[in-house]
C-alpha cells in the first residue's frame, strides 16, 4: 500500500530538469507486485469502476501501446486470452496543502548597505524570508491488475498529484511511470520522474 505521495513544486521540478521551457514534468509514485516471473502473452482489457468524462478509446490505446512494448498483445475476445488485465483509473480530492517558498530580497533595499545578500543595490540571488501559500490539488491513480483464470498474477499502481480532476489530463505520465514495473515487483514504493518533450511529444521516465 502506498503510504506517502511525494510531490515536487514547479520550482523544484525546474531545478531538477535543467530549467528548460520545452520540458514539463510529473513525479509518479509506483508500487508493484508479482509473486513469480511472468511470461508476456495475449490479454483482454477491461475496466473497473466508472471513468466519468474519460475519452476511453484514446486512453485504452495508450495502455495498449505501452503493454505492447512489454510483449503483451491485446485481443478483443476474452475467451482464449492468456490474461484478463483490469484497469482502474480514478481521481480523488481536492486536497489542500500548505507550501512554504523563499521570497527574493528587493534589490532596492540594499542601497548603501548590506541586507540579506544585497550590497549597494546589487541583487546576489539571496533569500531573506519565507512566504506561505495554500494549494489545492488532486490525486490521480492508475492501477493495472492481471489475472489468469481469475487468479491474480501481477499488479502495478501509480499515483500522481494533479492540478485538475480532468481524467483526460496526466494519464500519459502515469502510464509512462508504471511501464517499467509491468509484471515486476518494485519491492517498495518508488518515485519515477516523467518528463514530456513538448516538441516531440515523447515521454521519458527515470527513477528519481
Amino acid at each position: 500500500m502506498i503510504k506517502k505521495l511525494a510531490y515536487l513544486s514547479p520550482l523544484a521540478l525546474l531545478a531538477l530538469q535543467g530549467c528548460t521551457s520545452l520540458i514539463d514534468g510529473h513525479l509518479v509514485a509506483v508500487d508493484s507486485y508479482a509473486p513469480k516471473p511472468v511470461m508476456a502473452g495475449t490479454y483482454y482489457l477491461s475496466a473497473q469502476g466508472p471513468e466519468d468524462g474519460l475519452q476511453k478509446q484514446t486512453f485504452e490505446n495508450s495502455l495498449q501501446t505501452m503493454l505492447a512494448s512489454k510483449g503483451y498483445t491485446r485481443t478483443f475476445v476474452n475467451k482464449g486470452a492468456n490474461y484478463n488485465i483490469v484497469y482502474n483509473y480514478s481521481v480523488s480530492g481536492p486536497y489542500t496543502s500548505e507550501e512554504t517558498f523563499p521570497a527574493a530580497a528587493n534589490e532596492w533595499w540594499g542601497v548603501e548597505q548590506t541586507y540579506g545578500g544585497v550590497h549597494n543595490g546589487m541583487f546576489e540571488e539571496a533569500w531573506y524570508s519565507d512566504d506561505t501559500q495554500y494549494v489545492n490539488y488532486f490525486v490521480k491513480q492508475l492501477s493495472l491488475s492481471a489475472y489468469n483464470n481469475n487468479i491474480p498474477v501481477w499488479q502495478v499502481k501509480g499515483h500522481v498529484q494533479a492540478e485538475t480532476p480532468n481524467l483526460n489530463e496526466d494519464y500519459q505520465y502515469l502510464i509512462s511511470g508504471i511501464s517499467d514495473y509491468i509484471d515486476q515487483s518494485s519491492g517498495k514504493v518508488v518515485y519515477i520522474n516523467v518528463v514530456k518533450n513538448s516538441k516531440t511529444g515523447e515521454y521519458t521516465a527515470t527513477k528519481w
